[in-house]
């Protein structure tokens, strides 16, 4: 049995992905990180993480193609997801949600306990 929950951070953005990684586990959850959606795929499959934290462009397939595809596995679907993008302003409210987003992030606008605190939200 975990005693921790468990998140993957899927971002391309080394710098950040490290931000948010340290936040995280300094909160006590274990960490799993991804690069891309291809990584993501089987980092998600072996971590079976409990929240995912999402960048939505990404090289290669990008992170709505991603979200397509954990949706066609009734296991995977169930995972709420927090997105993280610079482009928050421009998704409009709820239009992700049958996707399995719980939450959007504006990376522009946010701090490294935003992370934290919509992970919280997200897992009550």
């Amino acid at each position: 049995m975990r005693t921790k929950r468990r998140i993957v951070v899927i971002d391309d953005d080394e710098w950040l992905v490290d931000t948010y990684t340290h936040t995280l586990a300094k909160a006590g959850y274990e960490v799993a990180r991804a690069a891309n959606a291809l990584e993501a795929v089987q980092v998600i499959d072996t971590f079976q993480p409990d929240v995912i934290i999402l960048d939505i462009f990404m090289p290669g397939p990008n992170g709505v193609a991603l979200l397509h595809e954990l949706q066609s596995y009734p296991d995977l679907a169930r995972i709420p997801v927090i997105v993280v993008t610079n482009a928050a302003r421009d998704i409009r409210h709820g239009a992700l949600t049958p996707y399995g987003v719980q939450a959007v992030l504006d990376k522009t606008a946010m701090t490294p306990e935003d992370i934290l605190l919509a992970v919280k939200r997200v897992m009550l």
